[in-house]
């Protein structure tokens, strides 16, 4: 912290713990030929993990860029904006991940595909994803509205909280103990949505859901 900054309340470093995948990556990226070589390496790697991502017809790019964070998911239909447009290579129609730092893993893939894609496209883990949603506890619907704010002041969310909140407050909170991205998992969420998410991971894995 700055000399002179004020110190973080509890409540406030709690957040700001829950918002660290918002800055993950920002040290800098690794820009060492060949990137594109390495950066295949990794999608090549989340498959072998993964192996629901060799049914997708996805798009992968692999761009070196600081200050992005590690990785974007473009849906279909989404064409950007005039300062940060879709990339050229990723036609309109098909979903794309771009890959912004060689620090990404597997799992990081993964999880962006999983909750922005499949939570709508894969019976499985809209089935997973919904029943997320039913059980949340006020307390968890109450820190997502503190990571907004924090948002807001921090990294320029101009968003309305429902449109934040669909497409990136719950999908973060989704992926946070699920695809490693938050720590101290028992604090954030109940012990059901625990056995839950990792019957969910099996099924990436494995292809088939506890039990079956």
């Amino acid at each position: 912290m700055p000399e002179g900054a004020p110190a973080m309340t509890p409540e406030q470093e709690q957040v700001a713990d829950l918002l660290n995948f918002y800055a993950r990556g920002r040290r800098g990226v690794e820009q060492t030929p060949p990137y594109q070589d390495k950066g295949q390496a990794l999608v090549d790697a989340a498959k072998r993990e993964f192996p629901i991502l060799n049914t997708l017809d996805m798009q992968y790019k692999f761009t070196p860029r600081q200050d992005s964070g590690y990785l974007e998911f473009w849906q279909a239909d989404e064409p950007g904006t005039t300062e940060h447009p879709r990339p050229p290579e990723f036609p309109m129609g098909k979903p794309g991940v771009e890959i912004y730092d060689l620090n990404t893993k597997p799992i990081d893939i993964m999880g962006d595909i999983a909750s922005h894609l499949l939570k709508d496209t894969d019976p499985v883990i809209k089935d997973y994803y919904e029943q997320f949603q039913r059980s949340m506890t006020p307390e968890q619907i109450e820190r997502l509205k503190e990571q907004y704010a924090w948002a807001q002041a921090h990294y320029q969310e101009s968003r309305p909280f429902e449109a934040w909140r669909e497409h990136s407050g719950l999908p973060g909170y989704f992926r946070g103990y699920a695809f490693q991205q938050w720590d101290r998992p028992k604090e954030r969420y109940t012990p059901a949505q625990l056995n839950m998410f990792d019957d969910m991971m099996q099924y990436l894995r494995e292809g088939q859901r506890e039990g079956q």
